[in-house]
């Protein structure tokens, strides 16, 4: 009977690399990618001159983003087959929220920063004189900072889709799946002060729970795998079917 042994490893290794990628994105993107400009702190601060300056960290850091998304993305792929076996609609909703439109997510925000970096580009050639430019950039930098607000109700719904799936086949300890619908809530709450723009500095904090939980599971899912008795009981079930 197939154990499925390989799926699971598969999961837990693109989790712990698009964790990775993320880390690694915000450290190699520079100032442009960390919390004081994302928060919009930009009242006296022309934000193409910071792009301008760090152009090749942008870029490198824009491709860091496009390997997060399609390591995360795949992990749905791996667990989908397994899934789909207990509940199709749940399954689904896994694949659709946290595979194809996370995925559609971490693509524009590559592109949204990719175009940050040709404005940035532009603004040199023109020796940093054009206001137009300064306000395509402060735009288009706006429109990426409530993009992240959506991108994670996506996610946090094709999460809440994986637990419960998790759940009722017990291929993980419950108690980790248990974890995983409680970090939601928090996540959520900061998802929805951050898209109408009441974002404080707890919002990492309200992040911290889901963060942790996804990394242990990760890690278990390579060492330990999925649970074999529950595995067989999947099968089973849905020979009878």
């Amino acid at each position: 009977m197939k154990n499925y042994r390989f799926n699971s490893l598969m999961a837990g290794v693109l989790y712990l690399l698009g964790t990775v990628f993320g880390v690694a994105s915000v450290i190699v993107g520079g100032e442009v990618m960390t919390p004081p400009v994302q928060s919009g702190v930009t009242s006296k601060i022309v934000l193409l001159d910071i792009v301008a300056e760090n152009s090749s960290r942008l870029l490198g850091g824009s491709f860091l983003i496009l390997l997060m998304g399609i390591s995360l993305m795949a992990v749905t792929v791996f667990l989908y087959p397994i899934f789909r076996k207990d509940n199709k609609e749940l399954a689904m909703g896994m694949l659709l929220f946290r595979g194809v439109m996370e995925g559609v997510w971490y693509f524009i925000t590559t592109i949204s920063f990719l175009i940050l970096f040709a404005l940035g580009k532009e603004y040199l050639a023109t020796g940093g004189s054009s206001t137009a430019l300064q306000s395509m950039g402060n735009v288009i930098y706006k429109f990426q900072d409530l993009l992240g607000p959506v991108g994670s109700i996506m996610f946090l719904i094709g999460a809440t889709c994986l637990y419960i799936s998790f759940y009722r086949t017990r291929l993980i300890p419950r108690w980790m799946s248990i974890w995983g619908l409680i970090g939601v809530v928090p996540y959520m709450a900061y998802a929805l002060l951050h898209f109408f723009g009441m974002d404080s500095s707890i919002g990492t904090y309200l992040q911290m729970p889901l963060a942790i939980q996804e990394m242990v599971m990760a890690l278990w899912l390579i060492i330990k795998g999925f649970n074999h008795i529950a595995i067989k009981k999947l099968m089973t079930d849905t020979k009878t079917i």
